[in-house]
């Protein structure tokens, strides 16, 4: 097992991988940050997503619908479970697109649910919560 440090450091970069394969829109490279039984909950009034291909079709919707899109999330706190395979993310995310001449900009606040899956950390859960929208 990892001590809390390492295994911070571990979801730190898992979270910086998945926010590059956002932005490379690499299906592959979100994949394996996933959870099979993951559950999203947007930030707006969105239908909650359940389950890895659920969110894959999203994904790939969102990036075939709105090509300029970009998603970033900013961890501001990770906690390890005390039986370590359990953590806490909380943090700030942002979104922008332009949609039929418009900028949107969406920003607010996320907590993730990280379960560690033999070596790797993989998210279970997130949700959103919009706080700012510009357009």
């Amino acid at each position: 097992m990892l001590g809390d440090k390492a295994a911070a450091r571990a979801i730190a970069s898992t979270r910086a991988d998945f926010n590059a394969a956002l932005a490379a829109r690499d299906i592959s490279a979100i994949t394996a940050v996933l959870a099979e039984a993951v559950t999203l909950v947007p930030g707006d009034d969105a239908v909650l997503i359940e389950g890895r291909e659920a969110q894959l079709q999203a994904w790939q919707s969102i990036f075939a619908n709105m090509p300029d899109v970009s998603y970033v999330r900013t961890p501001g706190r990770i906690e390890i479970g005390a039986d370590g395979e359990l953590a806490a993310e909380t943090g700030r995310w942002r979104g922008a697109w332009s949609s039929e001449g418009f900028s949107i900009r969406y920003t607010g606040r996320y907590f993730a649910k990280w379960r560690l899956d033999g070596e790797r950390w993989l998210i279970e859960a997130e949700v959103f919560v919009t706080l700012k929208r510009q357009a």
